[in-house]
């Protein structure tokens, strides 16, 4: 019987086991147990005892055996240490891979969940390293300039050089770089030296070791593929060591420096693709996040257009409303002691205050737009009416003087007419003048109110005879606005905008992060009375979100220097409303203080 060549069989100093040398099998003294050559059998005869650890490739031979079943017992006793051997070899295997699979979920998990870029190929290029103990580690990024495709260095690190080695250049996809040889073959490559390369690829590291004084040997460069099996970059390790916390120099790289393992490059071309596609998810996002800004901007100037007089509004209260949130942020006691807004739930604040007014798209223009109290148009009617009593009056008195003339009337009598005429004359020119002056979006005073209620009751007559007022009732209800320059109706028409934004905003199938936008927007009109609108909410009801941003909308909407329909109030003034308002439960006191004594009105843009 001939063993395997590979084996050794070893017996005990002392007595070799009984029958063993008729075998023909070749055996060897038990050398110390640190120097066993393995596979190894121990054959151990009649009360041997194996040495410690090493029971589990020892047998004891039968004494009474002959050669033949030695033989045979020793074959067997071998394939049972082979067997041993697999066991534990494929136990080992699938403790790796058990473990290499939790690491790739874990990293799956964290690469899913990063959501800043920086962070997010640092903590690649990190992972990377701490897997196959590399020094250094880059990532590079394909890209199309010109027509020509290139690969970017996106993010780098090296263990052992204390200055940063991160600057962003650009080398061709060709095969005049590692990097550039790997996606352009869409293989990973090994290197046991870089400066001594497989045959037909490319020589790496030496520029770089050139500038920074480094010696780049072992290399392992992995082509990135995306969701679709592109390759969109390439991740490169570089100097594999014996124990990952050591630092090289140049002398130490022999002695300290070993070549990537093949079972590395499977784990990294696995964590390559996940970090493609995790890198390829973030780059869609942030278009997606650029195309709804897009949008929002769009949605602004839509707004903004067809209300030119509140340009930059909806910027200003967002401005406000969000240096609110965060100085309550940094507070930390008192009232604000719990509260806290992360960035998604900032950015969602900032949406509903940009969006806030959006709903004006759904109000007439000419409500929208209304600066004075009468509709374009109308008060040229009125004075064009005016100018025709005028007329009928100076024809009415010239008629009845030359009736006097006729009857031969002196000049009193002339005189007196005259005296009449200009005195009915001035009375117009003062009504005239009233009724602009009542058109201004002012409070009305009573003497006004009652002289347009008598005009409204006043008749001049046509050309035909036919009986008219002087003021239309449309034009008397419209000219009777105590304030500002919308009557009841219009007033609810523009007041509608706020559920025309509730509605609008609803449509829109927002992420949970932001789907409190449209109640944070609807809420923005309410008061903590009941007296807001649309819905009459009051304390709680209202999100604080939007007790915020009814605070700035105020503010910006007192201070605003472009409404034609009414004078800019000084800051202090605005101040002042506020605080009267905030006296009053209307707003919400402990918001206003903030806002006042952290000065959030002075931020860049406010007034």
């Amino acid at each position: 019987m001939q063993t395997a060549p590979q084996f050794h069989l070893y017996v005990l100093d002392g007595d070799v086991p009984a029958g063993l040398a008729a075998t023909g099998l070749e055996t060897e003294k038990l050398p110390d147990p640190a120097a066993i050559e393995h596979p190894a059998l121990i054959l151990l005869g009649a009360g041997q005892t194996a040495p410690e650890r090493l029971a589990e490739m020892a047998i004891e031979l039968p004494p009474d055996a002959s050669p033949g079943a030695l033989r045979e017992v020793v074959r067997i006793a071998m394939e049972n240490v082979a067997l041993k051997h697999q066991v534990i070899q494929l136990e080992s295997e699938a403790h790796r891979r058990h473990r290499q699979f939790r690491e790739l979920n874990r990293i799956g998990i964290a690469l899913s969940a990063e959501k800043d870029i920086d962070r997010l190929q640092s903590f690649i290029l990190t992972t990377m390293r701490q897997l196959t103990h590399a020094d250094g580690a880059s990532l590079w990024l394909k890209m199309d300039e010109e027509g020509e495709a290139k690969l970017f260095l996106a993010s780098s690190q090296n263990h052992s050089i204390d200055k940063n080695t991160y600057s962003a250049f650009k080398v061709p996809v060709d095969q005049r770089s590692v990097v550039g040889y790997t996606v352009s073959v869409g293989k990973s490559q090994i290197y046991d030296d870089a400066y001594n390369p497989p045959p037909g690829k490319p020589v790496g590291g030496k520029s770089f070791d050139a500038q920074f004084g480094y010696r780049t040997k072992s290399m392992l460069t992995v082509p990135m593929r995306n969701y679709n099996n592109d390759v969109v970059g390439a991740v490169q390790l570089i100097n594999a060591k014996r124990h990952f916390e050591t630092r090289l120099t140049v002398a130490t790289v022999d002695s300290e420096v070993v070549s990537f393992q093949p079972d590395d490059v499977e784990m990294i071309e696995s964590i390559a693709s996940q970090a493609a596609v995790a890198l390829d998810n973030k780059t869609l996002i942030d278009s997606i996040q650029a195309l709804f800004d897009g949008f929002v901007q769009a949605s602004v100037t839509a707004i903004e257009q067809r209300d030119p007089s509140t340009a930059g509004h909806s910027g200003r209260v967002e401005g406000l409303t969000t240096r609110l949130a965060r100085v309550l942020n940094e507070i930390g006691t008192g009232k604000f002691s719990d509260f806290f807004m992360s960035d998604d739930q900032l950015k969602e604040l900032r949406y509903a205050c940009l969006l806030h007014d959006f709903g004006k798209v759904g109000v007439r223009e000419h409500i929208l737009i209304k600066a004075k109290k009468l509709v374009p148009g109308q008060l040229e009617v009125i004075q064009s009416r005016f100018e025709f009593i005028e007329r009928s009056v100076q024809v009415k008195y010239a008629t009845e003087k030359l009736e006097a003339m006729r009857e031969g009337r002196n000049g009193s009598s002339l005189a007196e007419i005259d005296g009449r005429l200009e005195q009915e004359m001035k009375q117009l020119d003062e009504w005239v003048r009233s009724i602009a002056a009542a058109n201004e979006p002012t409070v009305m005073p009573e003497d006004k109110a009652s002289m347009l209620e008598f005009l409204s009751q006043q008749t001049y007559y046509d050309m035909a005879g036919r009986a008219h007022p002087m003021l239309e009732p449309q034009e008397f209800r419209f000219l009777s606005i105590r304030k500002g320059t919308l009557d009841a109706q219009e007033r609810l028409e523009m007041e509608s905008h706020v559920t025309h934004s509730f509605q609008f905003l609803s449509k829109i199938p927002w992420t949970p992060v932001m789907k409190g936008i449209p109640e944070i927007a609807y809420g923005h009109h309410e008061k903590l009375d009941g007296s807001g609108y649309p819905r009459g909410l009051t304390g709680d009801q209202i999100p604080i979100q939007a007790r915020m941003m009814t605070i700035s909308d105020i503010y910006d909407a007192l201070t605003a220097q472009d409404r034609p329909y009414k004078r800019a109030v000084p800051g202090s003034t605005a101040i002042d409303i506020l605080r009267e308002e905030a006296k009053q439960g209307k707003l919400d006191r402990d918001l206003l203080d903030v806002f006042i004594t952290k000065k959030i009105y002075q931020a860049a843009g406010a007034r």
